[in-house]
C-alpha cells in the first residue's frame, strides 16, 4: 500500500498493530484513543502426527530463513516488524491473539 499512499491516492488513518510502522508516519489507533488492536502474523502448523524431529528441522529450517538476506530484504520493502516465535511461546501468543480479536468483535457487536 505505501506506493499508494506516497502518490496520494490513499490516505493511511491508523496503524492498527500496537505500535507504529517503520517508514509511515502514521499513528496507531490505540494513540488516536480508539481501544482497537489488530497485528498482522503469519505462522506454520505441522500436520497432526508430525513426528518431533520433523518438527524440529521444520523450525530449524524457518529460523534459518528468518536470518536470510533475502528475508530481511522483504522485511524493508513491506515495512513488515520483524518477529520470530516458537514452540510453546508462539501457541500462546495465538491463544491471547484470538481471545483478544473474539472480545474486541463481541463489543463491537459482530459476534
Amino acid at each position: 500500500f505505501q506506493q499508494y499512499i506516497d502518490s496520494g491516492k490513499m490516505k493511511a488513518v491508523g496503524i492498527t498493530s500496537g505500535q507504529r510502522v517503520a517508514g509511515i508516519n502514521v499513528p496507531t489507533l490505540k494513540e488516536q484513543g480508539i481501544d482497537v488492536e489488530i497485528g498482522n502474523w503469519r505462522g506454520v502448523y505441522g500436520a497432526p502426527g508430525i513426528t518431533p524431529a520433523q518438527r524440529d528441522a521444520l523450525t530449524e529450517m524457518i529460523v534459518k530463513a528468518t536470518k536470510s538476506k533475502a528475508w530481511a530484504e522483504a522485511l524493508k520493502k513491506n515495512n513488515w516488524t520483524p518477529a520470530l516465535l516458537t514452540g510453546k511461546a508462539f501457541d500462546e501468543f495465538v491463544d491471547r491473539d484470538f481471545s483478544a480479536l473474539r472480545a474486541t468483535m463481541v463489543r463491537a457487536g459482530m459476534v
